[in-house]
């Protein structure tokens, strides 16, 4: 399925995917953890974030809340990859390319549990 697309969209593609996924974690960590904690991975996403939560500061709405702002860049990175990017390649793969890397990352879930399904079962 990836050898149809060019491999520049299916890479940008990845690293919006990406961003989206790390940008909605850390609005769902900041639902349960204080913004000041000290824990580790808490740190890691707020140092991944914070160098793209200030330089899209100029695009976010005055009026959002600042915890929301991570999920309001996650959203328009899903605009930007469902919209946008087949559009770089052609209206008629605009269905066709939607979550290719979402699709990516299922079908090795997928692989690797079939794959330690048989080690449990059969020991190969």
């Amino acid at each position: 399925m990836i050898n149809s697309f060019p491999i520049w969209l299916v890479i940008l593609d990845s690293l919006l995917g990406l961003l989206m996924i790390i940008l909605s974690l850390k609005f769902f960590l900041n639902l349960f953890i204080n913004e000041d904690s000290k824990l580790i991975f808490f740190r890691m996403f707020d140092k991944v974030t914070s160098p793209f939560l200030n330089a899209t500061s100029k695009i976010t709405p005055n009026f959002i809340v600042q915890p929301l702002k991570p999920l309001y860049l996650a959203w328009l990175i899903l605009m930007i990859r469902i919209y946008l990017l087949p559009t770089l390649i052609g209206y008629s793969y605009l269905g066709k390319f939607a979550f290719v890397f979402e699709k990516n990352v299922v079908s090795k879930i997928n692989e690797i549990s079939l794959n330690l399904a048989l080690y449990l079962n059969y020991g190969i």
